[in-house]
């Protein structure tokens, strides 16, 4: 079965509170950066194996709907690489 790999870029939806960024921003402030605003996010690397790409694409999207996003804070990109 091909072997494909996951990058899913999670990202607090816009408007939402974001302190981890602010604190990350001032810091860069306070060293003398431009930085105006940072956003704080994760990025998840999952291999898996599966028979296609959309199947691959269907089981991540499955996995950020039911744990490893969090739809009311936040939003994901999905990119699918490999097979």
């Amino acid at each position: 079965m091909p072997e494909f790999r996951a990058e899913l870029r999670v990202r607090l939806r816009e408007g939402v509170l974001d302190p981890a960024g602010q604190a990350v921003a001032g810091s860069l402030r306070d060293l003398g950066f431009t930085a105006t605003s940072v956003g704080v996010g994760k990025l998840l690397l999952v291999t898996l194996d599966a028979p296609s790409r959309e199947a691959a694409e269907g089981e991540v999207r499955r996995m950020a709907q039911e744990i490893l996003v969090n739809p009311v804070l936040e939003d994901y990109d999905l990119e699918i690489s490999g097979g």
